[in-house]
């Protein structure tokens, strides 16, 4: 009689996102149903984007992550990997998937590549949740990932929209829970290392408790060296990092998603400005 091989940690990981993006759908549904058509052009935070704009990106993205899981399961696993090209790339995307589709049609779009994408996703079997998958831009992702970049795009656009709406938008916390450890373990994928010039530095992310700042929920430390990143949790104080940010969960991830200045959940250290400075000068926005 065969054992039963144990879970993967990707498929607990999956087990805690695939209900989030669940409701996570249903809840930009519903945000893309309480629009009016002139609610589109209304600017947002990020620079040049309208909310017709981000709708489009919503669901361009959310298409590319359905052909990136279709072309793995026909054996495709490896995509281009030029990350400094994402963002513009993508910028010029979203415009041009949603010039002048009217509201309805927007929101048919999200609904039809959410399902799809939803359906792929939770019909997985869980002991592949580490298989490649082909990206655009960043090469080869685990599967998990692509759940993770849905879960990226359906929490900060909907916060985007309403920011942009005056709403006044709460971060969901366990959106914010499971994103921003997803978010620091892209660091490798995120730093351009052209611009490290052999730097050696230490950065660690705490991500407070929600209901109790003076304890931990995660510890994460990015490592650069040798021209490379690497993610190491849980070290202990004993080991100095360069820099330390700390804050909660939406905190955090607001200010890496850049929508909150990254200067506010820096801890106080005496080289602060001269590590700072060279921390965000490798930054790849994504």
């Amino acid at each position: 009689m065969s054992k039963t091989q144990p879970l993967p940690v990707s498929a607990e990981r999956a087990a805690r996102l695939l209900p989030v993006l669940r409701e996570s759908q249903a809840d930009i549904v519903n945000l893309l149903s309480s629009l009016s058509p002139t609610d589109l052009a209304q600017p947002t935070a990020c620079p040049g984007w309208s909310v017709r704009d981000q709708i489009g990106h919503l669901i361009d993205m959310t298409e590319m992550l359905v052909r990136g899981l279709e072309e793995a399961a026909n054996g495709q696993t490896e995509g281009a990997f030029e990350p400094a090209n994402m963002a513009g790339a993508n910028q010029d995307s979203a415009i041009k998937r949603a010039a002048l589709l009217p509201l309805a049609q927007l929101k048919r779009d999200f609904e039809e590549a959410s399902g799809q994408l939803l359906q792929l996703l939770e019909q997985r079997d869980p002991q592949n949740w580490d298989e490649p998958v082909p990206h655009p831009y960043l090469g080869s992702c685990p599967a998990i990932q692509f759940a993770g970049f849905a879960l990226l795009d359906w929490f900060i656009h909907p916060w985007d929209i309403r920011t942009a709406l005056d709403q006044n938008p709460v971060p969901r916390a366990d959106q914010a829970a499971l994103l921003v450890v997803g978010l620091i373990n892209m660091f490798p994928k995120r730093l351009n290392l052209n611009r490290s010039r052999n730097m050696r530095g230490r950065f660690r992310f705490i991500i407070e408790k929600p209901n109790d700042p003076n304890r931990e929920a995660n510890r994460l430390d990015v490592v650069l060296a040798k021209n490379a990143v690497t993610i190491e949790p849980n070290v202990g104080d004993e080991v100095a990092p360069e820099l330390t940010f700390r804050g909660k969960a939406s905190e955090v991830a607001l200010s890496l998603l850049g929508r909150r200045g990254i200067s506010k959940i820096v801890q106080p250290g005496p080289a602060n400005d001269t590590w700072l400075s060279r921390w965000v000068h490798l930054w790849i926005s994504l």
